[in-house]
């Protein structure tokens, strides 16, 4: 783990590119691209090493051509706690070593809340993409993450208006929140002919609209045997009647491994971890996603793909309101009432208010203003 002092671009404002797991690393694509677009900028890339494995990481450096990082730290540990304290620390180093006039971080991974901290604790500017997300529920580190992150943020770009809505009840001055759109949209845009030319589904012999895909990857469900299991169960039900792909994430395997749950996942067709392009693929052809992610939430409603979230609470209210996205709380979800959302063949792909393949344009644009003042101008 290298922390050299990296080279500081004189007549430039010099932001650091936080990311450090799956979905920072598909957001980030947009804002990368455009970047090169605006040379009074000068822009770092650092990797927390949140997602290392292979398939987490490495795989979507490769297909997305996102480019090396400058800095790459790599954190381990046996637990939470560990892992963030740790990341916390080192990031204390990168920014004592480097004098960034902003950091950009993206949503509520751990990567978000430390490299924020850090910043901000140095004096850096902090910027938060994907801001003013609640699902108002505690009990989730994500809301945790993403509610501090927010109150420490010099500069929030959201993703749908309740985000701004949460922001001013919380107090946050209207002046620095702007509302500029989905960069996980535009990703969708930048390699949409990639996804659909994907051969994944001839690669494990799948048939179009012949089956759904589940992934099960959060801490409050991981964490916990009595949740875990009942997920486990549940998925089991549902693959008698729908045929379940179940990209096993690390983290969730290494917890069912650990709880001795190994049997609940006979007769799923469980796969590794796909890259983007791929998981993308297998989702524009599927019935539908079983799932308690976030981020997928958005790309099914895009998509017009049903989405049966496995939680209580979103904090993405507008793919409930405008998309095929239905919450099924994990107490009562059975597997007849998720078969018969999944099985509606009556949705289609919407068209969402800057969701689309301007967001990285709006938020330079934005940048531009707030650190140049150079007479650009931003419309909402």
């Amino acid at each position: 783990m290298a922390l050299n002092e990296l080279p500081r671009r004189q007549n430039k404002k010099n932001i650091a590119i936080i990311v450090g797991a799956r979905p920072n690393f598909i957001k980030a694509v947009p804002l990368l691209r455009e970047a090169k677009k605006h040379p009074e900028f000068h822009i770092s890339l650092i990797h927390s090493g949140q997602h290392f494995d292979e398939k987490m990481s490495k795989i979507f450096f490769d297909e997305m051509e996102i480019p090396k990082p400058d800095i790459s730290l790599n954190i381990q540990g046996d637990s939470h706690t560990e892992r963030l304290g740790k990341m916390i620390n080192t990031f204390k180093l990168v920014f004592g070593k480097n004098r960034f006039d902003a950091a950009i971080v993206f949503g509520d991974v751990n990567t978000t809340l430390a490299g924020g901290v850090s910043a901000v604790a140095a004096s850096c500017s902090l910027i938060h993409i994907e801001a003013g997300l609640r699902s108002h529920d505690r009990r989730m580190p994500e809301e945790i993450n993403r509610t501090v992150v927010d109150h420490i943020s010099d500069l929030l770009f959201t993703t749908e208006p309740a985000a701004n809505e949460n922001l001013i009840k919380e107090n946050i001055a209207e002046a620095k929140i702007k509302y500029v759109g989905n960069l996980i949209i535009e990703s969708i845009e930048i390699f949409w002919e990639k996804i659909k030319s994907s051969s994944i589904l001839d690669e494990l012999g799948l048939n179009k609209k012949k089956y759904a895909i589940t992934t099960i990857h959060r801490q409050e469900n991981t964490d916990n045997i009595h949740n875990l299991r009942q997920i486990l169960l549940l998925l089991q039900n549902i693959n008698k009647e729908i045929p379940l792909v179940f990209p096993l994430h690390p983290g969730t395997k290494k917890m069912i491994s650990g709880y001795g749950l190994e049997d609940l996942l006979k007769n799923l067709y469980v796969i590794e971890p796909l890259g983007y392009l791929e998981f993308m693929k297998l989702v524009l052809e599927s019935k539908g996603v079983v799932t308690d992610s976030g981020g997928i939430q958005e790309e099914t409603t895009h998509l017009g793909i049903p989405c049966c979230t496995l939680r209580d609470t979103t904090e993405r209210p507008i793919t409930i309101t405008l998309g095929s996205n239905k919450l099924f709380s994990l107490e009562v979800a059975n597997a007849k009432a998720i078969g018969e959302h999944l099985n509606r063949g009556d949705f289609k792909a919407r068209n969402i208010p800057l969701w689309d393949d301007q967001v990285s344009k709006r938020i330079f644009n934005v940048l531009s203003l707030e650190y140049f003042n150079d007479g650009k101008r931003y419309e909402i």
